[in-house]
């Protein structure tokens, strides 16, 4: 993910010109999925596709604007935007932690965790998504079907 910036031109009539770049403070989350030996860790923006009836681990870790981890006050909440494509099963033991289970709908749905980045008694929502695109599984039957009309044989 690259930083963006924010970019002030100064023109003077000429072909000469200043530019200032300052780069936008980035405020991210880290993303780590686990399918079986297999461990990918993201940041910012993730994207993951999988076939329907299928299941994996996701974590979610925070940082501050500096790129250092972070803790949020009290447990994440994990939610599906659509309970017909993706179910999620938080971790009893480790709220940050959660299973995601596709079921037999294709589609796109988001993961959302929700937490407190607030420590203390205040409450400042953070939310961090990842989009999950549920796809159809391995052929498992066939079907032939005839394409067009039957017509007369026209060989010998």
């Amino acid at each position: 993910m690259g930083s963006q910036l924010n970019k002030l031109e100064l023109h003077f009539g000429s072909p000469l010109r200043i530019v200032v770049e300052q780069p936008q403070q980035q405020i991210f989350s880290r993303l780590t999925i686990t399918d079986g030996l297999v461990s990918v860790t993201a940041k910012g923006d993730v994207m993951y596709t999988m076939p329907i009836r299928y299941e994996v681990q996701v974590k979610v870790a925070y940082v501050d604007a500096g790129g250092n981890p972070a803790v949020v006050d009290g447990p994440v909440v994990w939610t599906s935007s659509d309970d017909n494509i993706l179910n999620v099963t938080v971790d009893p033991s480790d709220s940050s932690l959660c299973t995601v289970q596709s079921l037999t709908t294709v589609g796109q749905a988001q993961v959302v965790a929700t937490a407190d980045a607030d420590i203390g008694t205040g409450v400042k929502t953070l939310v961090t998504t990842m989009d999950v695109s549920v796809v159809a599984g391995e052929a498992v039957a066939g079907t032939i079907t005839p394409v067009g009309s039957a017509s007369p044989y026209q060989g010998g």
